[in-house]
């Protein structure tokens, strides 16, 4: 009899042990996760990022860090974030132009299919920029008198296949104006060059532009969005659709991981940034960034994205 009980208390001990592990395996997140950001430090996707990554203790239980690789148009990230482990541990921060505008100008070894967005980030509205002290160009037509004289090097927030690359070239492909790209690997780099008289032009988003054009650094001279915005503290934006010039794109940025990914794992993470995005305190950092988060879902990401496509088909057109 005290045989039988001790091989049941075995049998039990070992069937409990089982169960611990299994459920030890079944847990996630159990470390710490990744975000890969394609672009340098300082930038909007940088920022917003480094922002939903600190409350990774508080929503998800584990640390959440950030690693920027930055190069070759983001393609260099992208890359990096379809050969990690599909374990859920790695997200990337993704947008539309990766997929729909990098794949016109140079090889890429992914395609749409290999990751699936979680939810969006922030949409972007770009903004034409310059440094009137430095060039004198403090609006549009000031900007066609520079040019007959000057060959315009313009600052861009990575090299061919990048939106902020391809929206400059554009403009200045439909003004008849001579210009030369300086890729720089993100937002603050770009306006910096700027800032320091070493372009004529910049391109960049409200979080990155907006207190240098407050205080008289930088001015703007239209936005690619098909409307006017009106960013806080700033006069109204116009879009260069009001100005004449048939040139429109709104950025997109979003959360994503490798399609591969279990649904489940899926879920949770974008369940973490559904609950960050409601915290009042990343509200009150984003109301001050003056940016509102995005948080739309995979299939109207991927409708956007199919859109932006057939806008970006023209584009490169144009340019190539």
């Amino acid at each position: 009899m005290k045989k039988k009980v001790l091989s049941l208390f075995l049998l039990l001990a070992v069937f409990s042990v089982f169960l611990s592990a299994e459920g030890q395996q079944e847990s996630f997140p159990a470390k710490k996760v990744t975000i890969i950001v394609p672009w340098g430090l300082g930038g909007g996707v940088d920022v917003i990022a480094r922002k939903v990554a600190s409350y990774g203790e508080k929503y998800l239980g584990q640390p959440v860090i950030v690693e920027n690789h930055t190069g070759g148009a983001g393609t260099i990230a992208m890359t990096d974030a379809i050969k990690a482990s599909d374990d859920g541990y790695t997200m990337i921060v993704a947008n539309g132009p990766l997929f729909s505008l990098t794949p016109h100008f140079q090889k890429v070894s992914y395609k749409l299919e290999d990751i699936t967005p979680l939810i969006g980030m922030r949409s972007v509205e770009f903004v034409c920029l310059a440094n009137p002290a430095v060039s004198g160009i403090d609006s549009m037509e000031a900007l066609k008198e520079y040019a007959k004289d000057n060959v315009i090097k313009y600052a861009t927030t990575g090299g061919p296949g990048n939106d902020g690359y391809t929206l400059l070239a554009v403009l200045f492909e439909k003004m008849g104006i001579e210009a030369k790209a300086v890729p720089f690997n993100g937002g603050l780099d770009a306006i910096n060059a700027l800032v320091g008289g070493h372009v004529d032009i910049s391109i960049g988003s409200p979080p990155v532009y907006a207190d240098y054009v407050k205080s008289g650094k930088l001015v703007s001279l239209g936005v690619f969005t098909p409307d006017s915005i009106k960013v806080e503290g700033l006069d109204v934006q116009p879009s260069f659709l009001s100005q004449g010039i048939d040139l429109e794109f709104t950025g997109l940025d979003y959360f994503a991981v490798r399609s591969s990914v279990a649904p489940e794992k899926q879920a949770v993470l974008t369940r973490y940034i559904k609950d960050v995005y409601a915290d009042e305190e990343f509200k009150a950092f984003m109301n001050e960034m003056k940016m509102e988060s995005y948080g739309i879902g995979a299939e109207e990401l991927f409708a956007i994205i199919d859109a932006q496509s057939k806008d970006m088909t023209q584009y490169v057109d144009l340019i190539k």
